[in-house]
């Protein structure tokens, strides 16, 4: 076979890869959102997929791996997108408020990767994954802490404000669980980081320089 057919058999099966790939992790997402990282055996995600488990095998090493997989994108998205949102924003208040929109947005119309890790993620080998988004968020929000304080008080600081972000968005969604999951209003979203906002600011407001 010529270089040439090599390169064109490769560039075929490359995009069906990466679809099948994106499909088990979809697949996988909802269920591990579903019953929890324990409960869920390779076998359910291959048979849900409509594969064989030799063939989820090849995609992704363990169950762990494909679970990480699921957390580090969702985190990566997340991430991103609070970036891309927060650089036209003039005020580092307003950064931070839209920051939240932007969070609970992605809570709300993400609801299976945020049940994984607020509700499913403290469970054994999988309890660091929550640990490292909260780490990135805090990071994150660091900056927009506009007072003159010292940096161990910012960062305790922007924790506070990635913990009520959290909270707010774990109790929401075992709110909808006890209500069976209905579709939430359009205006949800906006909602749930109003009141995040204003919690977190009048609290910033209440801080003493050092």
């Amino acid at each position: 076979m010529t270089a040439n057919v090599v390169a064109m058999a490769l560039a075929d099966e490359r995009p069906q890869h990466s679809e099948r790939r994106d499909q088990l992790l979809l697949v996988a997402r909802a269920i591990f959102a579903e019953r929890g990282f324990q409960a869920t055996t390779m076998d359910d995600i291959a048979k849900e997929a409509g594969f064989t488990k030799p063939i989820l095998y090849q995609y992704f090493d363990s169950k762990t791996d494909l679970y990480r997989e699921i957390v580090a994108q969702t985190a990566s998205t997340l991430l991103t997108s609070l970036s891309a949102a927060v650089s036209t924003e003039p005020s580092p208040r307003a950064k931070i408020e839209v920051a939240f929109r932007v969070y609970f947005d992605m809570v709300v119309t993400e609801t299976d990767a945020f049940r994984i890790l607020f509700i499913h993620s403290h469970e054994g080998e999988t309890a660091a994954e929550l640990r490292n988004l909260e780490a990135g968020l805090v990071s994150f929000v660091e900056p927009y802490i506009d007072i003159s304080i010292s940096d161990d008080h910012r960062h305790q600081l922007a924790a506070g404000v990635v913990g009520i972000a959290e909270g707010a968005a774990a109790a929401w969604l075992y709110q909808q669980a006890a209500a069976g999951w209905p579709a939430p209003s359009p205006a949800e979203a906006e909602r749930l980081a109003a009141r995040a906002a204003t919690l977190a600011w009048g609290g910033l407001r209440a801080v003493q320089r050092d």
